[in-house]
């Protein structure tokens, strides 16, 4: 989504582009859903019309955040490609129509059939993106909360990996706060053996993570209390991400 790479390792990408590096943030689930007709079938689910007030994007949802996007990506230093893979909220039934997510614990829940191809076909178009590149590395979400968007994207990387690909995982920012919930994720996986790996950041790279998480000013009211608590959880969790006293970031090596 349009958020989880600053959020969740927006240090380590401000690190990289300070380094010289050629640092590309791809969301997967960044397209806008088409509109209807006048007589046409509803635009959206009563769910994603409650999520959009609470976003207070009253127009098109998904352009308002790319723009965050594009901002945060800029504060971080990162180039970034927006695919146009439908967020879970507005997915349908290629035949009813029917809403494949509509409420919290739909979104939470298990990957619907209808996606079971997704990943496959997330996994295709991110290897032709990339193609030039395979020595590129390869950040992908774990999985941590299991969102279905993030199932799904995990599933792509394992098969990367599996292919040849130099795929690490980062901890799902704010589901990672729960250390239970990285363990569920790392067996949800199907894989036994994990290698952490702590990158610690200089005190520029975590407030650089910071002003880039308070771009999504959309999706700040749903997971934060204020700007103040923006700061205060993510310096905090900054230090249980690391295995220093320095705050740093954390991701995760399948073992072979």
């Amino acid at each position: 989504h349009l958020d989880d790479a600053a959020w969740s390792c927006g240090g380590r990408i401000h690190q990289l582009a300070q380094a010289g590096e050629a640092v590309f943030s791809i969301t997967i689930f960044a397209g806008s859903p088409s509109w209807p007709g006048e007589n046409g079938p509803a635009a959206y689910s009563e769910y994603a019309a409650y999520l959009h007030q609470r976003w207070g994007t009253n127009t098109d949802a998904m352009a308002v955040r790319r723009v965050e996007d594009q901002t945060a990506m800029g504060v971080l230093g990162s180039d970034f490609w927006h695919l146009s893979h439908l967020d879970c909220i507005y997915r349908q039934h290629p035949v009813t129509g029917e809403f494949l997510y509509r409420s919290n614990k739909d979104i939470f829940a298990e990957v619907h059939p209808i996606d079971f191809l997704l990943a496959a076909k997330v996994q295709a178009e991110l290897t032709e993106l990339i193609a030039s590149s395979k020595e590129a590395t390869i950040y992908s979400p774990l999985g941590a909360g299991h969102h279905v968007d993030h199932q799904i994207v995990a599933s792509a990387a394992l098969g990367m990996s599996a292919a040849g690909y130099n795929v690490v995982f980062y901890q799902d920012y704010p589901y990672a706060e729960d250390p239970a919930a990285l363990t569920a994720a790392k067996l949800q996986m199907g894989r036994e053996k994990w290698q952490p790996e702590f990158f610690t950041l200089s005190a520029q790279d975590l407030q650089t993570k910071i002003e880039a998480a308070l771009c999504y000013r959309s999706q700040l009211d749903i997971f934060f209390d204020s700007d103040d608590d923006v700061s205060h959880r993510l310096r905090a969790y900054a230090l249980t991400s690391t295995s220093h006293p320095e705050p740093g970031e954390c991701i995760w090596h399948l073992t072979k």
